[in-house]
């Protein structure tokens, strides 16, 4: 199984959370505790699609508290649970007020790309940002969220607290905007919606499409539902 080929429009891709420890007692012997990439290409918008499934097999590395910024990410996607051949590894190369720096590197050491994630600011009225600077192809960009979802996110907050107390009844706090649309010179490539990676343009490595969702996903929002790894 190879990922240095192309990512085919329609291609899906999402992510396992990892098991926590009692979930790891009900699974199968040699299950991968930590998270999953699974993607099928080309499957058009259908997770039953009958074609076969690629898995990325991550490990997620905690980062030093005391020494790292809170932006530092450390990823290797391995293609077997057993760690014997690693597809890619995303390493931070620098990171600090706000901004950080990520390298993609293939199996041989070689660049992909450069990652430049903003983190964004009610301060500065500024949504997070992502540029992936591809070493041998065009550049992508992307926004968290569309301008009028946060409108309304923003224009609803003074009910804020009474939503919260609705939580304690059985009610659910209003999500904020999440999606995130990577575009070429203004197209679209690829968005996130609904806990779904969508390739929507043909791309020429996948690998690059599975590393910049994969360190997206290793972002959670404050609301997100899973933790990651401390030490």
């Amino acid at each position: 199984m190879t990922y240095g080929a192309g990512a085919v429009a329609g291609t899906m891709a999402r992510v396992r959370k990892p098991f926590q420890d009692k979930e790891m007692r009900r699974q199968p012997p040699g299950t991968w505790q930590g998270p999953v990439l699974l993607a099928k290409p080309g499957a058009g918008g259908d997770w039953y699609a009958p074609v076969p499934d690629y898995e990325l097999f991550v490990d997620d590395v905690a980062r030093d508290k005391k020494t790292q910024d809170k932006d530092w990410r450390h990823l290797t996607l391995w293609r077997d649970n057993r760690r014997e051949a690693w597809e890619m590894v995303v390493e931070t190369e620098s990171a600090g007020s706000g901004r950080a720096v990520y390298r993609v590197l293939g199996s041989q050491g070689e660049l992909l790309a450069r990652v430049t994630r903003r983190r964004g600011s009610i301060f500065r009225f500024a949504r997070t940002s992502w540029r992936v600077e591809s070493a041998n192809g065009p550049e992508l960009r992307a926004r968290k969220g569309h301008l009028v979802a946060w409108f309304f996110w923003w224009l609803f907050s003074p009910l804020w607290a009474v939503m919260l107390a609705l939580i304690l009844v059985g009610g659910e706090f209003p999500r904020m905007p999440l999606t995130t649309r990577w575009r070429r010179e203004g197209h679209e490539v690829m968005h996130f919606e609904d806990d779904e990676y969508v390739v929507v343009s043909d791309w020429p490595d996948a690998r690059l499409i599975y590393a910049v969702a994969m360190l997206h996903w290793a972002h959670p929002t404050v609301l997100s539902s899973w933790s990651r790894p401390t030490l």
